[in-house]
């Protein structure tokens, strides 16, 4: 009989992977949205033999994970400062280095000098600038990236920190979705109706991760 092997499947994502990105690279000029497809094809398999595997640890080990997932994004990210896309060099660089941080904080043992809730206002923090830097920049990608930052902010205080409380988790539900539904309207009325969908989107966002605990707690 044979065996499956889940571990398998990122090997065949990490091919194909690496195909289109050597074919982006040589053929486009557009390498940042080249990496960006790379990635988007990546995870997926990575996903799947992740969560088909019996113990994901024994192949795709935690700290190894990280520090990839470090090296990828941050030259992503210093590429993006240096030709003038810095918001969209920061929303490939989250892209690439989130899903492993997640994983680590899922599966490691944690390295992260800062406590859970330290790291959930650094996060928050963050996503507060992505945000704002991108209204005088580019709102869509600024909004995506300021979506994913927030999001996994909320997740890494999840695994590190446990569940968040019932009532805090309320307060902070019922803050995201009417802060996004105040910003919408605020900036709609004052003729900027763009910034605010993003804004309400990026809050609506966050406030549906820190509903996902509802069911711990």
């Amino acid at each position: 009989m044979s065996r499956r092997v889940p571990e398998a499947a990122p090997l065949v994502g990490l091919v194909l992977a690496f195909a289109f990105a050597l074919f982006g690279l040589l053929f486009s000029s557009n390498h940042l949205g080249t990496l960006l497809v790379s990635a988007l094809v990546l995870y997926p398999f990575v996903a799947f033999g992740i969560v088909r595997s019996e113990d994901p640890t024994g192949v795709f080990v935690p700290d190894y994970v990280l520090a990839a997932g470090f090296l990828a994004s941050a030259p992503i990210l210093l590429y993006g400062i240096a030709i003038g896309q810095t918001l969209f060099g920061a929303l490939v660089a989250l892209v690439v280095g989130v899903p492993p941080a997640l994983y680590h904080a899922r599966f490691g043992e944690s390295v992260n000098p800062l406590s859970p809730d330290q790291t959930l206002a650094v996060g928050l923090l963050g996503t507060a600038g992505l945000l704002a830097y991108a209204a005088v920049s580019n709102l869509l990608v600024g909004a995506a990236a300021a979506a994913i930052l927030g999001a996994a902010a909320v997740d890494y205080r999840r695994q590190r920190g446990g569940p968040i409380e019932r009532r805090t988790r309320t307060i902070a539900l019922v803050g995201c979705l009417g802060g996004g539904l105040v910003a919408f309207a605020a900036l709609t009325v004052t003729g900027r109706p763009t910034e605010g969908l993003a804004a309400g989107g990026v809050l609506v966002v966050i406030g549906t991760f820190v509903a996902f605990g509802a069911g711990t707690a």
